[in-house]
């Protein structure tokens, strides 16, 4: 469900991947990100907007975040 947006790099040479994605998709990505390039990579993340999903989606999330708390608890 994400989008890339744009790609580029900077002086250093290091890839620099804009792109757009659900909160939900991003729960184990740092962790995805650094074991793929052996923790060299970084990454932020920043609020863009609220979009509006799907009801199959909506309970997908729903039921993925209530397992999390589950867990928690």
């Amino acid at each position: 469900r994400g989008q890339i947006e744009g790609m580029e790099s900077n002086r250093s040479g290091a890839r620099i991947v804009k792109a757009k994605a659900p909160l939900s998709e991003m729960f184990g990505y740092v962790t995805a990100l650094r074991t793929i390039t052996s923790g060299r990579a970084t990454s932020t993340m920043s609020f863009s907007h609220y979009e509006q999903v799907s009801p199959s989606i909506a309970r997908q999330v729903l039921t993925e975040v209530k397992g999390r708390v589950d867990l928690i608890k």
